[in-house]
């Protein structure tokens, strides 16, 4: 099964707000200590993410209307773990330095992303022609708006030409977010009923499995040479009752009575305790039944944008307590 929670870009303008924001919020990380990454789900948020590396300095009051001599061409099939794009994402700009926590969050960023591309290819999914056409413009346009002053000296940072840049880092990027868009819509297809984060956590946990199986000796050899440090990763945990199930994940809501299962709806219950959350339904124990009273360990909650009481988390582990 699957998880990406995918919104397709609406405008350009949008766009560049979210980029913005998001740009904002990673450059606070740095001053914050174990804080815990936290992801938007969707195709959005990929590119949002992937935008923070290539588009860190833009700024929309530059030179507009300076193009980029950029060549019509065919984008060939990027590698996957691409070197060159993770000498990017860690070294962008050798004036910040990053702490271990940032650090080891850029790197898994680059494996999450690299590994719903890998999975994509093993399912056989290949972009359309104007997919790919689509978030090329969009990450082209992004670099035409940049101030050349600070154009130029991101190119100096990563020693090479507008249009190698552009043949580097915009052309396979482009592609890879078409690839994993083009996954992210066969996957909801194929789960109609599911909820999209859950599927989202899904999805990236099978990605990221194949990755480490099939990749793995490039990955150790990428974490040893640019010394990716080991950050232990943040756990969280809950307790609670599980007041339902379904094929694919389950909800716990804090100190829950089990006899008002059946007796009331869902949403009665949590609106009741003030508290649920849905988790994916991995690796949990087979006898897992409605009025378990269960604890669950998490490392990553989705920020959601509406005021439901009810969250979303991957899960890390789980078990059943007796006796509560």
């Amino acid at each position: 099964m699957s998880k990406v929670d995918v919104r397709v870009l609406n405008d350009l303008t949008e766009s560049k707000k979210r980029v913005m924001t998001h740009v904002v919020q990673h450059l606070k990380q740095r001053e914050m200590k174990k804080r815990s990454w936290r992801w938007q789900y969707s195709v959005m948020s990929i590119i949002v993410t992937i935008c923070i590396g290539i588009f860190l300095y833009t700024q929309d009051s530059g030179n507009q209307d300076q193009k980029a001599s950029i060549p019509e061409q065919s984008i060939s099939t990027p590698i996957v773990l691409d070197e060159n794009y993770l000498k990017f994402i860690l070294k962008l700009d050798p004036r910040v330095e990053w702490s271990n926590d940032v650090r080891k969050q850029k790197f898994d960023f680059f494996l999450k992303e690299e590994s719903l591309y890998a999975y994509a290819q093993l399912k056989g999914i290949v972009p359309s022609q104007q997919k790919i056409d689509k978030y090329l413009d969009i990450f082209i346009e992004g670099s035409e708006k940049q101030n050349e002053v600070v154009f130029a000296k991101k190119l100096q940072i990563l020693n090479v030409t507008r249009e190698e840049y552009i043949e580097q880092y915009i052309n396979p990027i482009s592609y890879k977010v078409a690839t994993t868009d083009s996954l992210w819509e066969h996957e909801k297809n194929q789960s109609k009923d599911e909820n999209k984060s859950i599927l989202y956590f899904l999805l990236q946990r099978e990605a990221l499995d194949y990755l480490e199986e099939h990749y793995g000796q490039e990955i150790e050899a990428f974490r040893k040479k640019y010394e990716i440090p080991v950050v232990e990763k943040e756990i969280y945990s809950k307790r609670g009752v599980v007041v339902a199930i379904k094929e694919h994940e389950f909800l716990v809501v804090s100190n829950a009575d089990e006899s008002n299962i059946g007796k009331l709806s869902i949403d009665e219950i949590v609106q009741k305790h003030g508290n649920g959350t849905w988790f994916p339904l991995i690796d949990s124990p087979t006898t897992l039944s409605l009025g378990d009273y269960v604890e669950v360990n998490y490392n990553e909650e989705l920020e959601r944008n509406d005021d439901s009481i009810i969250k979303i988390a991957d899960i890390d582990s789980m078990k059943i307590l007796e006796g509560h």
